[in-house]
């Protein structure tokens, strides 16, 4: 790859893979790929007007930068396992179509609602199956739904910023590898605190 859009690519790759709930065990990678790659695009623009030194640090620093994308390329791919959905996720351009299928997705019901805090309540699941993380949506005065949040720490699902002694109505869905989604669950409303 170019030198040029190397560093770039890179920071798309750091940024989902620290971002996306579909590889919240190499968020910490992610950042590692997001600090080399912006390393390496200094050490690109100080080295084109620079002495041998600036270009052999360049050079290390896009040795190093390649190693940690060969890391990522390879954790991304087994935790995809195939799915091809999964890689392009990851914003490497991996194929691996024989590998195996994920595992459909499991189901999420909303079973509860707890006020915790002045305007915030608590979404009391229970989830089943393969279930990497659940997405909470809001209903509006219009009868539509607005995203509030994604959980991928399923004991921590508490939405935040509502106003005190209005009536929230929320419904939740279930998602997993390749961007499956469940269907959403039966609405419950209650009234924040």
């Amino acid at each position: 790859m170019p030198e040029g859009i190397a560093g770039d690519y890179a920071l798309g790759i750091g940024g989902r893979l620290s971002t996306n709930p579909l590889f919240t065990s190499l968020a910490s990678l992610g950042g590692v790929i997001t600090a080399k790659a912006t390393e390496f695009n200094l050490a690109l623009g100080v080295s084109l007007n620079g002495s041998a030194t600036d270009r052999a640090h360049k050079t290390t620093v896009r040795g190093q930068l390649n190693d940690l994308l060969d890391d990522g390329a390879n954790a991304v791919d087994n935790i995809a396992q195939g799915d091809v959905e999964t890689l392009t996720a990851s914003g490497y351009h991996l194929t691996h179509p024989a590998g195996p299928t994920p595992a459909p997705v499991g189901t999420v019901a909303l079973t509860g609602l707890a006020n915790v805090a002045p305007t915030k309540l608590g979404l009391v699941l229970t989830v089943t199956g393969n279930v990497w993380a659940v997405i909470a949506e809001r209903q509006n005065t219009d009868a539509t739904w607005t995203k509030v949040a994604m959980f991928t720490d399923l004991n921590n699902t508490v939405v935040t910023g509502l106003v005190s002694g209005s009536t929230n109505t929320f419904r939740v869905c279930a998602m997993a590898a390749a961007n499956q989604t469940s269907e959403w669950s039966a609405p419950m409303s209650a009234i924040c605190t």
